[in-house]
């Protein structure tokens, strides 16, 4: 097939590797795929466009006359500002089948164009539920991935003290300061480490709600490293969309906590993978966080669990065969069903 993929990121961060991930694998499967995107965008584009904001019909225009001049079977837009443009691009041609994945959990609006949407992709079951007011011609939950093999799997000993680790942007709906009540509660038996960046002055507060408690803000860190450093990890969002840093954490043999709202609630499908608790609730945050590090049997059935389950449903190998095969399935609709039917792979 030849593939158009869709983004107008302008800035590197998991959506982006997302779409570079999925454009990769599918030309080592066999397909002809070309990157859409902004002039100096992170992705090199092959195709470089304005994509001034949604309602940008300079791009539409462009962009539809490569839909006509590339004959594509498939585009698939990533970023939600580029949905109506992609779907506009499209609207009165023949092919390409269209295809959107929404990767948050807001509720989306209807819009006109979306009426030429072929397929929606939802990473989960509860972004898959925002997508009903749509009334979409198909829809599919096909989750975010992790490729495995970049993950030794390498359960350690705990630390003294235990070692808790908070990853990713530090955002008030991420929970941190959730995390630093916890700690109040368990005491001096664990230690918190919270990386990554976010608002100057929010940190600025969590730190001062932390003083005196065992929290470290190391900033910007390696994976790697962090993941080397700490024996759990936990995310006490709010609200999740999905949680590739769980993802991760279980492929490399770290037992996670995560919040019971949203990604967490698809990835985490029992207790033997991983823990979830009430979100905004650090006394059962701090009490799941004692009840594992006092468990060695029960974090060791954990971590084991957890990567076959990353293994078998989030390898990012088999999640894009299920990308790769919902295309088909809209392309060729009577010959994917034939070939099911054959039993042919």
């Amino acid at each position: 097939m030849r593939i158009l993929q869709v983004s107008s990121a302008a800035t590197w961060g998991g959506g982006e590797t997302h779409v570079v991930e999925l454009a990769e694998h599918l030309r080592k499967r066999g397909h002809d795929v070309v990157i859409v995107g902004r002039h100096g965008s992170p992705l090199t584009p092959g195709i470089e466009l304005p994509f001034l904001n949604s309602a940008d019909v300079f791009t539409a225009m462009r962009l539809r006359s490569h839909f006509k001049n590339g004959k594509f079977d498939i585009v698939h837009a990533h970023v939600a500002r580029d949905y109506t443009v992609v779907a506009a691009a499209a609207w009165g041609l023949p092919g390409p089948k269209v295809v959107f994945t929404r990767h948050l959990l807001l509720p989306i609006r209807r819009h006109f164009f979306y009426r030429r949407v072929d397929a929606w992709i939802a990473p989960t079951s509860q972004i898959l539920k925002t997508l009903a007011p749509l009334e979409p011609r198909h829809a599919a939950v096909i989750p975010n991935w992790v490729d495995v093999e970049r993950f030794a799997y390498r359960p350690h000993a705990l630390h003294q003290p235990v070692t808790i680790g908070l990853l990713g942007q530090i955002s008030p709906h991420k929970g941190e300061d959730d995390a630093i009540e916890a700690m109040r509660k368990l005491g001096n038996g664990f230690r918190l480490l919270i990386a990554g960046k976010g608002d100057a002055s929010y940190t600025t507060a969590l730190k001062q709600r932390a003083a005196g408690l065992p929290v470290e803000f190391p900033g910007f860190v390696s994976q790697e490293e962090f993941f080397a450093r700490i024996d759990i990890l936990i995310v006490p969002s709010h609200e999740e969309p999905f949680g590739i840093v769980l993802l991760e954490a279980m492929a490399a043999g770290i037992p996670v906590i995560a919040t019971a709202r949203g990604g967490p609630l698809d990835i985490i499908s029992s207790p033997l993978e991983g823990i979830l608790v009430s979100p905004r609730d650090p006394h059962a945050l701090a009490n799941a966080l004692q009840s594992l590090a006092d468990d060695n049997p029960r974090r060791s059935t954990i971590v084991q669990n957890a990567r076959q389950r990353v293994e078998k449903h989030f390898d990012m190998r088999n999640v894009i065969a299920r990308i790769e095969e919902l295309y088909g399935q809209i392309v060729s609709p009577q010959r994917h069903e034939d070939t099911k039917k054959a039993g042919i792979n």
